[in-house]
């Protein structure tokens, strides 16, 4: 059997996770947002520096540290979801894999090719990121977020 001050302990950390899991759910769609749009902003930077002949091996991190933190935001966001995904952070997920796709483009495409026919290489998958962007954004809405 319990003793009350233990069952007391206990009820407190009930409520502490659920409170915890709910902050988590308030912040959401903002960090959604922001991680969405700033992806969706170094897609199009990506292009251009590799349109420009300016994208290097040393400053790719510039362009992958987003997609970390997306990363990380998302194995949160699934942590905290359990099985019940919103309809958001499935668009989000497959934001993150179209991101991660035109990265592997990006360092491939600064090695071979300039200006507009890089651009041109570059252009579906650019498109896609901004797909899976506005994606997230509908789904967002739909879910009155």
């Amino acid at each position: 059997m319990l003793r009350p001050e233990t069952a007391w302990v206990k009820a407190i950390a009930v409520v502490l996770a659920i409170a915890g899991g709910g902050c988590f759910w308030r912040s959401y769609a903002p960090r959604l947002r922001t991680h969405s749009e700033l992806m969706v902003a170094m897609a199009r930077k990506g292009v251009d520096l590799v349109r420009g002949d300016r994208l290097t091996a040393e400053n790719m991190p510039e362009l992958t540290y987003p997609l970390e933190r997306a990363e990380a935001f998302a194995r949160s966001a699934h942590l905290q979801a359990g099985g019940a995904l919103p309809p958001s952070l499935a668009a989000f997920d497959t934001l993150i894999a179209r991101y991660r796709a035109l990265i592997d483009a990006l360092d491939r495409t600064r090695r071979t090719e300039r200006g507009e026919q890089a651009a041109a290489t570059l252009a579906a998958p650019l498109a896609a990121v901004e797909a899976a962007g506005r994606a997230v954004e509908d789904a967002l809405r739909a879910e009155h977020r």
